[in-house]
């Protein structure tokens, strides 16, 4: 089987997530001057990264390699949009990481569950949390300084809800970096209650550390991606030969 034109693919896939060379590169940890070379077709990457690109992407390894959507969930995978606004802290952004919380990729939030991050405070927060949360959750100053006249309100264990709505993965984003120190964040499932039922609510999923999102982790389905991408990529070299 022929693998011609999935270079032009990678490199149609990357622009239309509003990416740069280099910045690609820093997501599945190479540079820019790797990006280059695959897109040019002078060199062709291994398994594990393929698995990333895809990832980072948001794309299927088919339709990289062979141009083709696998039958089950092919709409979720084909590359989405940039979306106008980042996912997490809310701000407008043109490209493909939020200039101000780091998110990235950026890309239209999945359909699903959608997730609300609460955190629990010891006393009115403080200057170095109100900066995290502020940068990752969107809040303004107002904000922070409404919650610190009324958080002796919030309960229970004055927990405070920061931001609602997201999708699973901008919670885990916003959640792991605002869980440091002695404000511990939770990602409850947001089911459109009142703050007061969502105060109460059990933990929807555990809050990563923050290395297991960062460009180039895999994690578990990380893992099991990139050993599919590895026995498609097999069998493409192997019908070449």
């Amino acid at each position: 089987m022929e693998n011609k034109g999935w270079n032009q693919r990678l490199a149609a896939v990357r622009r239309a997530a509003g990416l740069t060379q280099e910045q690609l590169g820093e997501l599945v940890g190479v540079t820019r001057q790797a990006v280059s070379k695959w897109e040019s077709g002078q060199a062709v990457p291994d398994a594990m990264i393929i698995a990333a690109i895809c990832r980072a992407l948001h794309v299927s390894a088919d339709y990289i390699l062979l141009d083709r959507e696998p039958e089950e969930d092919a709409a979720a995978e084909t590359p989405s949009q940039v979306p106008d606004t980042c996912p997490c802290c809310g701000r407008g952004t043109s490209g493909g990481i939020c200039p101000v919380c780091g998110y990235t990729p950026l890309a239209a939030a999945p359909a699903g569950p959608r997730y609300a991050v609460t955190g629990a405070l010891a006393g009115p927060i403080r200057q170095d949390q109100a900066q995290r949360i502020v940068k990752y959750c969107g809040l303004t100053q107002e904000e922070i300084d409404r919650i610190n006249e009324g958080y002796q309100c919030t309960y229970p264990h004055n927990q405070i809800v920061f931001c609602r709505g997201r999708d699973a993965r901008a919670a885990q984003w916003i959640a792991s970096h605002l869980n440091q120190g002695d404000l511990m964040s939770r990602i409850i499932e947001d089911k459109g209650e009142e703050e007061d039922l969502l105060r109460v609510k059990p933990d929807a999923m555990a809050v990563p550390p923050l290395e297991q999102l960062r460009p180039g982790g895999l994690g578990f389905w990380g893992t099991v991606g990139a050993v599919a991408v590895g026995v498609i990529l097999t069998l493409i070299l192997l019908s070449l030969l």
